[in-house]
């Protein structure tokens, strides 16, 4: 997709087609420092001849939804250029009937109370732990889904689906094989709102775990910690009875007007990911060790997250999201202008008493020197 683009924009093709700005540069007396812009114009087009169509691929769309697939293990793979809003609204609606029950995590994001509203559809809550002293919530346990799913059998609500979110913001990950095979026990699929987990792939590697491949489906965002463009993710499919299904409810849910450029950003990180993701996974992984190691010398400021593994439903922690925890009198919120405002570090958050700083394959070892920096003259001065 990225050589076609680039070989449409050079080429004496005339654009009597949508979109609007016509693939030319932006007047520059108006829009003051818009070059940048004008050459993503370029390469911005709709569906045209030899471009393929994401409703219906059959091309270089189907090709990039063949190598995630392959990448995570799946059976199936679809690209969603509406985040992982769209593969959740999707998965619940295909697999949930309207008016029905699924379990859901109590944290879930937004767009799993969205399905319930819009199908109609009642949530039967999963709590999730609160870490002591942390502020932070953990992830679904085993044993809760057990035990919900055997309330709702024996007063006869036995659900039609169960979702999870794994991993949580902060990175804390659930037993999914585990719960998968509860779930499973009952008749039912299991969802899985994977978004901050896109790094997972089909096997194990550095410090970051599998994708689990008995969920029936996982949505996941490539944007979020994988070097794509903003809204890029997939909804991955274990579950071949349910895939036209899901497609059709991808389709009503996704724009009818896909960005090439979005589609293109996910064809460019699949060549870092085929080429080079072992490589950059290592590295991060090392990075993270040299940050995580200097946890001993802090007296006020702390790196938590990896101590919690075992208890509160965590079944294993994510490193690449720093949870910045302050064991003294700041806030999260103090942290996080502390970072933003002197350090000119950019936080993804903060919560009540930590402050999150997101991590991936793209970052450099001049960024993680800024950062250690940035935590040890905190941690001294507070």
């Amino acid at each position: 997709m990225i050589d076609a683009l680039s070989a449409l924009a050079g080429s004496e093709l005339y654009p009597f087609h949508m979109p609007g700005h016509k693939r030319t540069s932006l007047p520059e007396d108006i829009v003051k420092n818009g070059s940048w812009l004008s050459e993503v114009y370029t390469h911005d087009i709709t569906e045209i001849d030899g471009f393929d169509d994401l409703q219906d691929p059959r091309g270089m769309i189907k090709d990039i939804e063949t190598r995630l697939a392959g990448l995570y293990g799946a059976e199936k793979a679809f690209l969603s250029v509406n985040g992982s809003t769209c593969g959740n609204l999707s998965a619940i609606s295909a697999l949930v009937s309207k008016g029905s029950l699924f379990l859901a995590d109590e944290g879930a994001h937004r767009s799993v109370y969205n399905a319930a509203l819009i199908g109609e559809r009642e949530i039967l809550p999963l709590r999730r732990e609160t870490i002591p002293g942390t502020g932070l919530t953990a992830c679904i346990s085993a044993g809760e889904v057990e035990t919900k799913l055997r309330e709702a059998k024996n007063k006869n609500k036995l659900p039609e689906a169960v979702v999870i979110t794994s991993p949580t913001y902060e990175g804390f990950i659930a037993d999914t094989d585990t719960i998968a095979d509860i779930v499973h026990g009952y008749g039912i699929p299991l969802i899985v709102d994977g978004a901050h987990g896109a790094h997972y792939t089909a096997d194990k590697t550095a410090c970051f775990p599998r994708l689990s491949k008995k969920a029936d489906i996982t949505v996941v965002s490539l944007h979020k910690t994988l070097p794509a463009m903003t809204q890029a993710a997939a909804v991955l499919i274990n579950r071949t009875d349910a895939v036209r299904e899901i497609k059709r409810w991808i389709n009503i849910f996704q724009t009818t007007s896909p960005s090439y450029i979005l589609m293109a950003s996910a064809d460019a990180c699949l060549q870092v990911m085929e080429a080079r993701g072992e490589e950059l996974k290592k590295n991060l992984a090392g990075e993270l060790e040299r940050l995580y190691s200097i946890n001993p010398s802090l007296k006020h400021l702390y790196l938590t997250g990896n101590e919690h593994v075992g208890k509160y439903g965590i079944h294993d922690f994510d490193k690449s999201k720093i949870n910045i925890l302050d064991r003294g009198n700041m806030t999260g919120a103090e942290l996080y202008d502390i970072f933003r405002k002197r350090y000119r570090l950019q936080p993804e958050r903060c919560g009540e008493h930590t402050c999150l700083m997101m991590s991936s394959i793209m970052d450099t070892k001049e960024g993680f020197d800024r950062l250690i920096g940035a935590i040890k003259e905190t941690d001294a001065t507070e």
